[in-house]
């Protein structure tokens, strides 16, 4: 275990240097496959009702690329039966499998494990959230056939999980702001930096202009207070800022972030 642990923690650091959202999902899928014995991950990132969201698969072959399944499966997976009871209304975040929550019997006679077993060949669902506040439940859902996930596999996905959900704000953090304006610009404005802000360093800038508290900047990128103040303290220094308000005034000035909308 301690080897696909070693893996997905590479990976995971690996991700935090990029700025293309596009790339992390790809690595991290193919890594929970493989260690898993996957057959396909689904991956959540927004709410879902049964009729509503997108459902993106992830398959292990060659040029890995998202999916869409029919929408009768998609249905059944957006209904999220058996984790959605188990995950929506608790403090229970360990990772588990469908059979070890309903019973072995019970889960394979369900409308959803036959409705999976016909789309996809697979017998069995994992379920990883992602710990945290909110109206809806987000993470990834590993599908295999074969035998259930095994207490080992159960192990794995707990010490990967809080490594998972960081690859996941990070993600959303570098969508929203390659979806806003001027990301270009800015991209120009951070290599002419004489030493360029890191991608982690950039995003922790961006939030640190929202006005949040270093406490709130580890919350929303899973990481810890501490890794917060060693980014602030690389910020500071790479913008030759004293404090939170020079940063921002002097990233606004150097085009790394816009000048209306961004106090301090």
């Amino acid at each position: 275990m301690r080897d696909r642990h070693a893996r997905m923690l590479d990976l995971a650091v690996g991700v935090m240097d990029t700025q293309d959202p596009d790339h992390i999902w790809p690595l991290l899928t193919e890594e929970l496959l493989t260690a898993l014995d996957g057959a396909l991950v689904v991956s959540k990132e927004e709410p879902w009702t049964r009729e509503r969201g997108t459902v993106a698969l992830w398959t292990p072959r060659p040029g890995q690329q998202e999916r869409r399944p029919g929408e009768v499966v998609q249905r059944h997976i957006r209904e999220g039966y058996p984790f959605a009871g188990r995950y929506g209304s608790g403090d229970d975040w360990a990772p588990q499998s469908a059979a070890r929550i309903t019973g072995a019997r019970v889960w394979q006679h369900s409308a959803a494990a036959d409705a999976l077993r016909r789309a996809f060949g697979t017998r069995h669902m994992l379920g990883i959230p992602f710990p945290g506040p909110g109206p809806y439940v987000s993470g990834f859902l590993v599908h295999r056939s074969g035998r259930d996930f095994s207490p080992h596999d159960l192990r794995y996905a707990a010490r990967v999980q809080p490594l998972l959900r960081a690859a996941a704000a990070h993600r959303s953090l570098l969508a929203a702001l390659r979806d806003g304006s001027g990301t270009d610009r800015r991209r120009r404005a951070n290599r002419s930096l004489t030493v360029p802000l890191t991608a982690r360093e950039l995003n922790v800038l961006h939030l640190l202009a929202t006005g949040l508290s270093a406490d709130s900047l580890a919350r929303r990128l899973g990481i810890s207070p501490r890794t917060v103040h060693k980014h602030l303290h690389a910020v500071y220094r790479k913008l030759g800022a004293a404090d939170r308000l020079s940063a921002v005034l002097r990233a606004q000035e150097a085009g790394l972030l816009a000048v209306t909308g961004c106090g301090p």
